[in-house]
């Protein structure tokens, strides 16, 4: 099975090139991986043309951009972070429009690991399930409903590669492996790329201290991206602070008021749903204060411990989310398509069954709200399987009678458009981006 040539996690390329020639492959990469969120089609039409030969120069030193990018990454924190996070979605990207038959398989064997992949034929053959009727089913139903000319296919992926698909019971699983086709197996695709090109940027650090020349351009571009300013999330601004917004959960994205809700109603949240939902708390103007006191009077581990108690240990990791423990990162709130891979969105992880419900009666209350069908639910859950930010912008205009004309990319995009409609964001403190809402909202 063959890999593509965008693939970047293929072995080192060719580094024997002038520096400063590397140097402006670097910032090449940059530049395209800034523009992928502004206009993801375009900047996949303009620099990765279908069916071009000639191309392989040019893939060639992308590559060696992303390759020096990793170097960069390994001397500065918030650069990796930003370096895995946009390459991850330009991977996404890639993986649907660019991508043959036979270079998914070769990716799913890249990523997952050699003997964790086998094809529909080779399991049942392999694993004596030749008579199996549930794998027949799953067969047939597959190749009845798969649109003409779609490139999905059935694919088996070993159980311990993609955890939370056993969790929440995404695929057959028969005898440690998770049969499905494969846009099932998307998420935790990129979730794999993220975790593989983390370790490659980790194992950069043992290539910086041999050659001095690549040294100097490691750190001139590390100080100038460092400084840049788009390295930030557009959702990452400080527009929210002294709103106090946590006081209106009515603005809050399904995800996060799904959450609230249930730390409101329980008392209790995982340690990763409790990370997503500090994050967002934090950015919509909660102070460090006011969250230690709310995760201390709120949850139920707290019963029988002091405040002072909770302040020197559940209390490190609520200071750890403003950068001010650990290594002092002031960490921003995730955007959907690392919510969907690493943290919760009710669009991936909820049972349809329980996300019906969840939707029926999440907004109800609300004043502007108007009750969808059980058709128009369904629908939006339909559209969640291909694309879960595609269903919380059909979902909005449910609750705030406004209709979205963009996908919902980030929690704090949501929740920037309903403050805006629930009349909590004053006229001055959207200078910035009024513009872009007056062209995405239909006012």
């Amino acid at each position: 099975m063959s890999l593509p040539d965008w693939f970047i996690l293929q072995s080192p390329p060719d580094i024997d090139i002038d520096v400063s020639q590397w140097k402006q492959l670097a910032w090449g990469r940059v530049k395209l991986l800034e523009q992928l969120p502004q206009n993801p089609s375009q900047v996949i039409r303009d620099h990765f043309p279908l069916y071009d030969d000639t191309l392989n120069q040019i893939y060639h030193d992308y590559r060696l951009g992303a390759y020096l990018l990793r170097l960069v990454a390994a001397t500065n924190r918030r650069l990796e972070a930003w370096l895995i996070e946009s390459e991850g979605d330009l991977f996404e990207r890639l993986y649907f429009d660019r991508t043959s038959l036979d270079q998914k398989r070769g990716i799913f064997e890249n990523l997952f690991g050699s003997g964790k992949v086998m094809e529909y034929e080779e399991f049942k053959y392999k694993m004596d399930e030749r008579h199996n009727e549930k794998l027949a089913e799953l067969y047939h139903q597959f190749h009845s409903t798969r649109g003409r000319g779609t490139s999905d296919f059935l694919i088996c992926v070993h159980f311990s590669q993609v955890p939370w698909m056993v969790s929440n019971r995404r695929g057959y699983l028969r005898k440690g492996w998770v049969v499905s086709n494969e846009v099932s197996f998307r998420g935790s695709l990129k979730k794999a790329f993220e975790n593989r090109l983390q370790e490659e940027v980790e194992k950069a650090q043992d290539l910086l201290g041999i050659n001095e020349s690549i040294d100097q351009i490691v750190q001139e571009i590390e100080q100038n991206l460092a400084k840049h300013t788009q390295i930030r999330s557009q959702f990452s601004s400080t527009e929210f602070e002294g709103k106090n917004l946590q006081s209106h959960p009515e603005i809050f994205p399904p995800c996060m008021i799904y959450l609230f809700s249930e730390f409101e109603k329980t008392g209790r949240l995982i340690h990763g749903h409790r990370l997503q939902l500090g994050f967002f708390l934090k950015k919509i103007g909660m102070s460090v204060d006011d969250q230690l006191h709310y995760w201390f009077e709120k949850s139920v581990d707290n019963l029988n411990i002091t405040y002072a108690e909770f302040q020197r240990t559940a209390g490190y990791q609520i200071r750890h989310l403003y950068g001010l423990e650990g290594g002092k990162k002031d960490y921003d709130v995730p955007k959907c398509s690392t919510i969907a891979t690493s943290y919760f969105c009710p669009f991936v992880h909820l049972d349809p069954a329980i996300l019906l419900e969840f939707l029926s009666n999440n907004y109800l209350t609300h004043k502007k709200s108007v009750t969808p069908s059980r058709n128009q639910l369904e629908k939006i859950i339909s559209s969640s399987s291909r694309d879960p930010t595609l269903a919380c912008k059909d979902y909005f205009p449910f609750i705030y009678g406004k209709t979205l004309y963009r996908k919902i990319v980030h929690p704090l995009q949501w929740a920037r458009y309903a403050s805006k409609f629930e009349g909590l964001m004053v006229e001055q403190d959207e200078s910035n981006s009024s513009k872009n809402n007056e062209a995405e909202t239909n006012q």
